[in-house]
């Protein structure tokens, strides 16, 4: 099996093992690569799934730099292998490879992952595409397929985020490769907020069945008892399966906002991202927070207290950043400043943080606080908004208005762009649409700018004289 290994990869880049092989690869295939028929790698992907999870000690160290290569290539230069389930196949590889096995913490394949240059070059990236890539499988399974290929996906980062080198490359990749990032933390968010959604329904379910169960004379009819039982079963099984992938994907948040906290401030993420934290730490402080205590909550990986503590991280994480601070302050639906004394009277009780870090959370909780009043004094001092100001999704006074060129709406950049991160057209016609085609209205702009600049003028000037600002609109 070794042989056709280092075969296919002789075909795509000729002069392996020799000349090292630079990824990805050229667009144009070779002709001989693209007349093999799918089983020569599928033999390959089936065997090492076998080997390394089930004998990896077996695999020399040879065989494993060769069975690494091979993964990244394919998973970094994709457009060489359409079948979906083939590429997750590569996934699972370096998944098996990393876990422990006989002493080894990293596995078969961690070490090489961790320090080889050819990894630490491809494997982040690699990664991420096809994080990216599993969103569509083309199969019906897909919701659910794609759960499974990225927790494997973040197993193997983590097993390697203890080098500096791939924190490196993830800053790289975050300038360098701006759209490609963005799509990838744009999937990550939405995989946070699903499966957290879903763990807390399913703990909600639970409680309310379990507690209506116990009475017997509450539910007289046994056919309806039974299926409510079925009900809790099947509550359960979806609490088990989800807080898995909860987590792993908030832990995959954490490292992510410590690493590259300028990557998830961005206008188009910002606010998505601070919608989420705010709804989750109410669910877990708030008044509904008594719906998620269930029997035995260690038998669904679930610990509130530890919840706690890594969505505060991802808070901490962002502290810094001035337009986070606002996003949060300007969530209409969950920000509720009591949830942040709460949490931390919470965090000091049970001792989830250092006393630093509590200091750092009662700041940001004060900063959020005078976010929230500057906003609202700014959007008294605005007054009536004229229409033609206004973002026609959001509703939201524009900052940088933009012409979309086939619709010829003006929207604000930020919030186009964040709607084209799920859906590539123009949501007022449907034509096909990308952000570089947006034109800048600089005479709205002006407009909008000279509108701000009067208002402020006036209440400096009610200011100065001790009264009320006067109406100029």
């Amino acid at each position: 099996m070794r042989y056709v290994i280092v075969w296919l990869l002789r075909l795509v880049s000729p002069g392996y093992p020799q000349k090292p092989i630079r990824l990805p690869l050229p667009e144009q295939q070779p002709e001989a690569f693209k007349c093999l028929p799918e089983y020569f790698l599928e033999d390959i992907v089936d065997n090492f799934k076998f080997i390394t999870r089930m004998m990896p000690q077996i695999a020399t160290s040879t065989q494993c730099e060769e069975l690494i290569t091979i993964c990244l290539t394919f998973l970094r230069s994709s457009a060489y292998i359409k079948n979906p389930y083939l590429k997750s196949g590569l996934v699972t590889i370096l998944y098996y490879g990393t876990l422990p096995f006989h002493g080894r913490s990293k596995g078969v394949l961690g070490d090489l992952l961790f320090a080889t240059k050819f990894a630490t070059d491809n494997l982040l990236h690699a990664l991420m595409q096809f994080y990216i890539e599993c969103e569509s499988t083309g199969a019906h399974t897909q919701f659910y397929d794609k759960f499974n290929i990225r927790y494997e996906i973040f197993q193997v980062i983590k097993c390697v985020w203890g080098n500096p080198v791939y924190r490196e490359h993830l800053g790289t990749e975050a300038k360098v490769n701006l759209d490609f990032f963005v799509r990838f933390v744009n999937l990550l968010l939405n995989d946070v907020t699903f499966v957290l959604d879903e763990s807390f329904t399913a703990f909600t379910q639970i409680h309310d069945l379990t507690k209506e169960l116990r009475d017997p004379s509450s539910i007289p009819d046994e056919n309806v008892r039974k299926e409510k039982e079925e009900a809790l079963e099947s509550a359960k099984g979806r609490a088990k399966s989800y807080m898995g992938l909860t987590n792993e994907t908030v832990a995959m948040l954490k490292l992510f906002t410590e690493a590259l906290s300028d990557s998830f401030t961005m206008p188009e993420i910002v606010q998505r991202l601070a919608d989420m934290l705010d709804y989750n730490l109410d669910a877990l402080v708030g008044p509904k927070q008594t719906n998620l205590k269930v029997e035995n909550p260690q038998e669904y990986g679930f610990n509130a207290k530890s919840m706690l503590s890594e969505i505060v991280d991802v808070y901490l994480n962002l502290k810094d950043k001035e337009n986070f601070r606002v996003a949060v302050a300007r969530d209409g639906r969950s920000y509720k400043p009591e949830n942040f004394n709460k949490a931390t009277n919470i965090m000091r009780k049970f001792a989830l943080k250092s006393e630093e870090e509590l200091a750092k959370w009662e700041q940001l909780a004060h900063q959020i606080q005078e976010a929230k009043e500057m906003d609202e004094q700014e959007e008294a001092d605005l007054g009536e908004i004229p229409e033609e100001f206004l973002d026609p999704l959001m509703f939201d006074i524009m900052k940088d208005p933009v012409i979309l060129p086939k619709s010829r709406v003006t929207i604000d950049r930020s919030v186009i762009q964040s709607h084209l991160l799920s859906d590539p057209n123009d949501p007022f016609n449907r034509a096909p649409l990308k952000i570089e085609d947006v034109i800048p209205n600089t005479e709205m702009k002006a407009k909008i700018d000279a509108f701000r600049a009067e208002k402020k003028a006036a209440r400096l000037a009610a200011q100065a004289s001790g009264g009320e600002a006067m109406d100029t609109s």
